[in-house]
């Protein structure tokens, strides 16, 4: 049956409720769809209307519906099932099913500002399509020196001291992954990660060439791991590998990457080597290159980031996330550096 917290019959003011508004506007209720009873009942915290995954039928066509998957993957029977609502889909299941990082996930799906994270991601696609050189990215000023922050390896030079300092060559050409406006139209089905990050995507068995090219150092707060649902089996065994790796990981953080011609060399936290064991889970015949440069556009809710969590909204939230593996033949791994700056510069 429905459940919904009383506070949510008087249009409950608080809780993340108003940020929904900015992708569905109006005066429509907001329905909260899940295969979960607890992310259900939690949901009329937020002021949304718990309909359970096999009450569907029960809504209005043309609603609005946020749709928290904890035990279920993405697929193409669920998404028929939605055909005639406007639906923003949270699919936690492809990161951690547990319930501590399920809540988590909520809370940080109704703290997201879905106009400001879209309002980055129009800064982004802008300066994308008329930059062309080098994007950097550093965690501060310039060096003492003077130096350029477009120079590789001038960051971490100073011995017992590490941070973040890479150098992408992008493309000329190259297909960006992101959404300028919040708005979802009856029809659309938009993931909660689309808002929160803008991705250029490397698909190395494809024979095109990557969008870009990373070298230099990243050192990242975090680790995510998520399976794609068209996962195989041997893809399976990686991912729970990828799963136990990651909670290693997050117990040394922080976690020192680097990257030469778009490839993984190193992977060290806490004084251990690692990169190998990225290699196994991520599927060794992608030879660690660099899958995803991911660029957060929901840096807002960086003060309420647990980075031990494996959540999707946690990738958004730093400014620099890079991707290796695709979920489906082994693991698809996120690094997330909390902090950085980032600069644009000409090639050469």
């Amino acid at each position: 049956m429905r459940q919904q917290d009383p506070a949510s019959a008087g249009g409950h003011a608080n809780g993340g409720h108003d940020n929904l508004r900015q992708i569905f506007p109006g005066e429509g209720r907001i329905y909260a769809v899940t295969d979960d009873e607890w992310v259900g009942i939690a949901s009329g915290h937020y002021g949304l209307e718990h309909v359970p995954l096999s009450e569907v039928e029960t809504i209005p066509p043309g609603a609005n519906v946020v749709l928290f998957l904890r035990h279920s993957l993405v697929s193409v029977e669920l998404r028929r099932m939605f055909r005639e609502f406007r639906v923003l889909t949270v699919p936690i299941a492809s990161f951690d099913a547990s319930l501590e990082a399920a809540l988590y996930t909520q809370k940080l799906t109704m703290a997201t500002d879905y106009a400001t994270a879209c309002r980055h991601s129009r800064y982004w696609i802008e300066n994308l399509q008329e930059q062309t050189g080098r994007l950097v990215f550093y965690d501060g000023a310039l060096d003492e020196g003077g130096n350029e922050p477009g120079r590789t390896g001038t960051a971490n030079l100073e011995p017992g001291r590490q941070r973040t300092h890479i150098v992408c060559s992008l493309a000329d050409s190259m297909s960006i992954d992101a959404l300028p406006e919040p708005t979802i139209d009856v029809g659309q089905w938009v993931g909660v990660g689309s808002y929160c990050e803008l991705a250029l995507n490397n698909r190395p068995l494809s024979g095109r060439p990557s969008p870009f090219t990373i070298e230099g150092t990243v050192v990242a707060a975090g680790a995510l791991v998520a399976r794609h649902p068209r996962f195989t089996r041997q893809g399976d065994a990686r991912i729970r590998a990828a799963e136990r790796l990651r909670a290693e990981l997050v117990e040394r953080a922080p976690l020192v990457l680097r990257m030469e011609a778009n490839v993984l060399t190193s992977l060290q936290a806490g004084g251990k080597d690692f990169t190998e064991a990225l290699r196994e889970v991520t599927n060794p015949e992608l030879g660690l290159q660099a899958m995803e440069l991911g660029i957060g556009t929901n840096q807002a809710v960086l003060p309420q980031v647990d980075w031990t969590v494996n959540s999707q909204l946690n990738e958004g939230a730093g400014p620099l996330h890079i991707g290796f593996g695709e979920g489906i033949t082994g693991a698809h791994m996120d690094f997330v550096v909390a902090q950085s700056t980032h600069s644009f510069q000409p090639a050469g």
